[in-house]
């Protein structure tokens, strides 16, 4: 009765641990930061205020910005290009929309929740929204659902099967990405394996006598931890609350070691048969079984091909219909927006220009500009009377200098634009879109492991290849 008792407990737990940890796929323009759009006629001190009342700081506005921008050099240089000489005002564009209905603010991830509530104080001042849209990859669980029905067709005890299968469903469904929709899919046939093996004798813990249900059952657990090791606590709270189903069924259905002998019907001319081998010796990897691990795999690669071109998504956008704001972009067709090599030209010409000459400033041009280039500012001092080079500094045009100006920006805790452009990473180009971003597609690292999970089920199924060719030469 404790055994029951307690796996009820536990499953009913895992359920609503699975369902109260669901992830919402989300997908936005900005990798770090969520843009909150207000109409120009809200001042900015207002929103600043209601964001700042909730407890939001870190805010990238234009305010915020042009702080930072004041205290910079007292002159200006004649030599540059136009788009460095007015990056200042060229950087403004990050803070409007195209049509400039709307002023823009990037609020970091890390105050989403304290937003939502912010954004409804908002809305009594006028039209204003975020960048998020609600994006949902129902083709993940799709798949892992197709499967679950094919294995279902091919289960001995199908009442089992769907009961086993409830939590690597659950799983797909409120955690949905690839590696876990590949994970689900092993579980499912893992979950496949455990019904067969459930009538058994000694079958309340087969998996540690069968390679195969071992590894369809835990396997599962380390590809999700590539993810997060919160996405492996969720993975394995449905591979502990599948296994707590298999005991309760074994309990409730009289098939444990003791309940065998209400199968026999003493002084009836009919019987109930029960198996004499236990789950151990039971032969379970039949040719059926072995060929739904081909299955098993062409459902893992399905969900390859849709992590690689994500088509199917039910999706909300932007409450604002033709609403263009700066995105990464990349097309090579756009009218870029200012981007981190703008910035470097503009900052190697502000911090510099005092220490060149100035016939060689008129010469100059941000575009003149190459990797490796030095102003030297030597340093001097007396030594008796005379006047000697103590030391100096120098300045190379590069990358390292703008590593140098970013970590300036974060050590004096500014909040500047540079900061949301570094964080898209190298290289990336910005423009006006009208879209609100889509789901993040799968990196390669991630195309790795799930390559590495296609192999688990169809390694099981050469080794039984292999070992039915070997039983066969034996037998001749």
């Amino acid at each position: 009765m404790l055994k029951r008792l307690l796996s009820v407990l536990i499953i009913c737990l895992s359920l609503v641990f699975l369902v109260y940890s669901r992830v919402v796929p989300v997908s936005k323009i900005w990798k770090g930061y969520t843009v909150l759009y207000a109409d120009v006629a809200i001042a900015e001190n207002t929103v600043l205020d209601i964001l700042s009342k909730y407890g939001i700081s870190g805010v990238i506005s234009m305010r915020e910005h042009g702080k930072a921008l004041e205290t910079m050099a007292p002159a200006r240089f004649e030599s540059e290009n136009a788009l460095s000489m007015d990056y200042p005002e060229e950087v403004k564009k990050y803070f409007f929309d195209e049509n400039k209905r709307f002023e823009l603010y990037y609020i970091p991830d890390d105050f989403r929740g304290e937003l939502s509530s912010a954004l409804s104080s908002l809305l009594a001042f006028g039209t204003c929204g975020i960048d998020e849209s609600f994006s949902y990859p129902f083709l993940v669980p799709v798949v892992c659902f197709l499967f679950f029905v094919c294995l279902l067709f091919s289960a001995e005890s199908r009442l089992s099967f769907v009961l086993f299968s409830i939590f690597p469903l659950a799983f797909a469904i409120c955690v949905p990405n690839s590696i876990n929709g590949a994970a689900s899919c092993l579980l499912l046939y893992g979950c496949f394996l455990l019904q067969k093996l459930y009538q058994k004798p000694n079958a309340i813990f087969p998996g540690f006598h069968n390679v195969f249900l071992l590894l369809s059952i835990f396997a599962p657990v380390l590809i999700c931890f590539s993810v997060s090791p919160k996405n492996a606590l969720l993975c394995a709270v449905a591979a502990i609350g599948l296994l707590s189903c298999a005991v309760m069924i074994l309990h409730f259905d009289g098939k444990s070691p003791k309940g065998f002998a209400r199968n026999f019907r003493v002084g009836s001319s009919s019987f109930s048969p029960i198996s004499i081998i236990s789950s151990p010796y039971e032969v379970v990897i039949t040719r059926e079984v072995a060929d739904c691990l081909f299955l098993c795999a062409g459902a893992i690669l399905l969900q390859i091909v849709f992590s690689l071109f994500p088509l199917g998504h039910f999706s909300s956008g932007m409450s604002v219909s033709g609403l263009a704001l700066p995105s990464p972009t990349a097309s090579q067709e756009e009218e870029y927006l200012p981007d981190l090599n703008d910035y470097l030209n503009w900052s190697w010409n502000l911090v510099t220009f005092q220490y060149r000459p100035l016939w060689a400033s008129v010469n100059d041009s941000a575009s003149t500009f190459k990797e490796g280039d030095v102003v030297e500012v030597p340093f001097y001092g007396m030594d008796g009377s005379k006047v000697v080079k103590r030391s100096s500094k120098q300045f190379v045009y590069g990358q390292q200098f703008l590593k140098e100006m970013l970590s300036s920006i974060k050590d004096e805790g500014q909040n500047r634009i540079e900061l949301l452009l570094a964080s898209q990473g190298e290289n990336a180009r910005f423009s006006y879109s009208s879209s609100s971003g889509e789901v993040e597609r799968v990196n390669q690292i991630s195309l790795v492991i799930l390559f590495g999970t296609v192999c688990i089920p169809l390694g099981m199924a050469l080794y039984y290849i292999h070992r039915r060719r070997k039983q066969y030469a034996n037998s001749i």
